[in-house]
């Protein structure tokens, strides 16, 4: 189902910089759209969207993004490479092309992502202000993930080198767009508690975000691996999604 799903409807975006490769799904008489961003597929596995089926029936036109940049292409989190930010800049030209097109505001733009998706969903959110962000088990200090010797080619791409001053760079780079955002961050996080993510990422966030205005949601799971956080956020995100979409509406 996935390889004909992506064979009939996957389009190209292209920028003088890259070409994106995207999934766009139109759902008539709605004026939502829910952005969706891959995590990380593992070692020898290339990059693919996430959680098609699973978001089908939502009432909101779905955009799916690859990020199949970087080392074996599995992955740059739709920043870009040797600083030069030119994945992020197709992303969002992209996001605003589909907006534009659906004739939405901004306030309802939400965009959700596990993983690395996560990162990506919350990144997007508060630095381009849109509506909100749902994600599961993120990444958030991405400069001392990114150091780990399974992932030091992934920091080499967007980094050009591994050093203090870039993991710096890295580790302040989601709490810096936080803190810039023109209206509230309204973030939903799913996390299990047992997991690697956990710890080491969503408490440094949730000590951050006491300090911040912000309309924060937080769910946990019972799982132990990274891995499986999977199909756990996406019953939380689908019923998640909705419901933030409806408050948003009643904003406008």
């Amino acid at each position: 189902m996935y390889i004909l799903v992506t064979l009939f409807f996957e389009k190209q975006f292209k920028t003088p910089d890259c070409t994106l490769r995207y999934l766009l799904f139109k759902k008539k008489k709605t004026k939502r759209l829910l952005v969706i961003f891959s995590s990380y597929p593992g070692k020898d596995r290339p990059a693919r969207y996430n959680y098609i089926l699973k978001f089908k029936k939502l009432r909101t036109s779905r955009l799916y993004i690859l990020d199949n940049f970087g080392f074996d292409k599995r992955g740059a989190y739709y920043l870009g490479e040797n600083k030069d930010f030119y994945i992020e800049r197709a992303v969002h030209e992209l996001i605003e092309s589909v907006r534009k097109e659906l004739e939405l505001e901004k306030e309802n733009v939400i965009l959700t992502g596990s993983s690395k998706g996560g990162f990506a969903a919350m990144y997007f959110e508060n630095k381009y202000n849109y509506g909100a962000s749902v994600v599961g088990a993120p990444q958030v200090r991405l400069g001392n993930y990114l150091r780990l010797d399974w992932h030091k080619q992934i920091f080499e791409f967007i980094m050009g080198e591994v050093n203090d001053q870039n993991c710096d760079f890295l580790n302040d780079l989601l709490f810096d767009m936080i803190n810039q955002k023109e209206t509230k961050p309204n973030i939903s996080i799913h996390v299990s508690k047992q997991e690697s993510m956990y710890t080491k990422h969503v408490v440094p966030l949730l000590d951050f975000l006491e300090d911040v205005d912000c309309d924060l949601d937080l769910d946990f799971g019972n799982y132990k691996n990274h891995s499986d956080v999977g199909p756990h956020f996406a019953n939380y995100a689908l019923k998640q999604i909705p419901l933030l979409f409806k408050k948003l509406e009643q904003k406008n």
